[in-house]
């Protein structure tokens, strides 16, 4: 911005200086972690500590000011943390199964399941100053039980030697759980596949690569005067996610069942269609009935590649 001066002449004010910024790599940013905590542990013993010098140190070191208050904070009851400040320790908490049954009874309410735990553990403690810990801790009492719904069973409550803090264990649950499992606590399957991997593959285009496969059906139906599940042998396109062609046998799929779902597949005439074609790949999982003669004689004469997947892949 321009100023005057007394005797006319504008002068130009010197721009705002810039935050600080790092310029080393990240091997010596980490080394200079720890002289840094304990200078701002010895100015906090002086009762000199003030926001600007850990914001300063933050801005320095490339880490959040937050950052530098937990590791100040750890130093302060773990003091052997200062030598190593933001190191993952062997004792931090995580998510357990037994923490993730409570998670979805509580519908993904993390704040629910601590408070949930500390009323466990709570009850626990009490009952081991009473009677010694002799025999298995009592059920949450009346009061500390939550209301219908969420909320676990006491018995599905875990008694954990060290309840950690809200914070500590909203951070574990961000870092533990994906956020289609959260989103799957909170919303069920749906919301999780919505966030999640869950059947992707490389956009191409149609009739670029196909898939085929067989799914016995969860159903019974009638054939011959007996209950049978029957087979579905199906084929998928990949681009579209359109199911090309389709062939039902009332017992085990065979080299027939293939030829009848390719030929509804490849056509696209009268009762067929509106997709299929004629594919450039088919993928297959190892099937031995796909991989016949007569079933890859079919697909030489269509020009198509078979692409044999190896064992217990998905690609």
């Amino acid at each position: 911005m321009n100023t005057s001066t007394p005797d006319g002449t504008a002068t130009v004010a010197a721009p705002a200086p810039a935050e600080a910024e790092p310029a080393l790599d990240p091997v010596s940013l980490k080394a200079l972690r720890a002289p840094a905590v304990r200078r701002l542990l010895a100015l906090r013993a002086e009762g000199r500590l003030t926001r600007g010098h850990v914001h300063t140190t933050a801005q320095c070191l490339a880490v959040s000011d937050r950052t530098v208050w937990r590791w100040l904070a750890d130093a302060t009851t773990a003091p052997a943390t200062a030598d190593d400040p933001g190191a993952r320790r062997a004792d931090r908490f995580e998510i357990t199964a037994e923490v993730r049954v409570l998670l979805a009874y509580w519908r993904g309410n993390a704040s629910a399941v601590h408070r949930e735990l500390v009323a466990r553990a709570s009850a626990a403690a009490v009952f081991d100053t009473a009677a010694g810990g002799a025999v298995q801790p009592p059920s949450l009492p009346r009061s500390a039980r939550p209301a219908v719904p969420g909320g676990a069973p006491s018995g599905a409550v875990p008694v954990l030697e060290r309840v950690p803090s809200l914070a500590t264990f909203l951070r574990a649950v961000r870092r533990d759980l994906t956020a289609g499992e959260r989103a799957g606590y909170r919303k069920g399957p749906e919301a999780a596949r919505a966030l999640d991997v869950f059947g992707k593959r490389p956009r191409t285009w149609r009739n670029h690569v196909w898939e085929g496969d067989h799914v016995q059906a969860p159903l019974r139906v009638h054939a011959d005067g007996q209950l049978v599940r029957p087979y579905v042998t199906w084929f998928i396109d990949c681009a579209t996610k359109a199911i090309t062609g389709v062939a039902v046998t009332p017992g085990t799929p065979s080299r027939a069942s293939i030829l009848a779902a390719l030929r509804a597949a490849v056509l696209r005439t009268g009762a067929y269609g509106p997709v299929g074609g004629r594919p450039e790949t088919v993928r297959i999982d190892r099937g031995k009935d796909f991989l016949s003669r007569t079933v890859t004689a079919a697909f030489d004469a269509l020009g198509t590649t078979v692409d044999d997947l190896p064992a217990y892949s998905p690609t």
